[in-house]
């Protein structure tokens, strides 16, 4: 089997395990039954903007050409940093991304990948953000109406835990032993008290179990970029990560490339 396209990251079904689907040009292919199969990916030469359409030699921000990372509202500060959001005074095209993706409700969450880390996503990205982490349990500990409020949530709890990941511990599964309901307790004290009104306290922990056979013994992240093509044994996949025998590679950092999968 091969096919080819440009690549987006990766699709998913919250099933047990996760149901995950390669994008290419749009178009999505059942993953899961490649594993324990022999896969070569190939990187064709071609990096296409995933917004503007453009041809770019480089790629910036997961798949952007460098005006549209440096320009479009998705790609602000703020998109890392929502404690910062600013889009509700900008131009038309800033008014209108703050209207859609700003000024909607937000959740606040606990997820346990490696170890437990606060963060933040629209609601609309739930759960798909917590399988994206490669999370094996999440829970909702507030939801705002407002981006910039989850912002300020979240720096306030980060103050006193994580809000990233040990993406290598992640792949391994060493994952501490940590009871996020007890966390939630913990975190309630350290937020704000006027943005207090907002946690919640009736949220189910939510569980992921995703298609891994092995993981490599060393973790060694493959760049297309460098090594354009290579072929190996296929043996999982957890957050936005392809596994194999030798190496690991990150399929969202090549959204845009134009690429080609072989099995067998």
């Amino acid at each position: 089997m091969k096919v080819s396209g440009q690549l987006r990251k990766m699709t998913h079904e919250a099933m047990t395990p996760v149901e995950y689907r390669l994008s290419l040009d749009r178009e999505e292919i059942p993953l899961n039954p490649w594993l324990g199969g022999s896969l070569t990916l190939r990187f064709l030469g071609t990096i296409i903007c995933i917004a503007c359409g453009r041809k770019t030699k480089k790629s910036y921000s997961q798949g952007y050409c460098f005006p549209c990372a440096r320009d479009l509202p998705e790609n602000a500060m703020c998109a890392v940093r929502p404690e910062t959001c600013v889009h509700d005074q900008g131009g038309p095209a800033d008014q209108e991304f703050y209207r859609t993706h700003c000024n909607i409700e937000h959740i606040v969450y606990l997820s346990l990948t490696s170890g437990a880390k606060v963060g933040v996503t629209r609601h609309f990205n739930v759960p798909g953000r917590w399988i994206d982490q490669g999370a094996v349990r999440a829970l909702v500990i507030a939801r705002v109406p407002r981006r910039i409020l989850s912002g300020k949530m979240e720096v306030a709890v980060a103050g006193h835990m994580a809000d990233k990941t040990n993406w290598r511990k992640m792949l391994k599964g060493e994952v501490d032993p940590v009871d996020l309901k007890a966390v939630r307790g913990q975190v309630e004290a350290w937020v704000p008290e006027d943005l207090r009104e907002y946690l919640t306290r009736d949220e189910e922990v939510q569980a992921f179990d995703y298609p891994v056979l092995s993981v490599p013994e060393k973790i060694v992240s493959h760049n297309l970029d460098k090594v354009p093509e290579f072929s190996d044994r296929l043996t999982g996949i957890k957050g936005q990560y392809l596994l194999f025998d030798h190496r690991v590679i990150n399929l969202r950092k090549y959204a845009g490339y134009h690429v080609e999968f072989s099995l067998g």
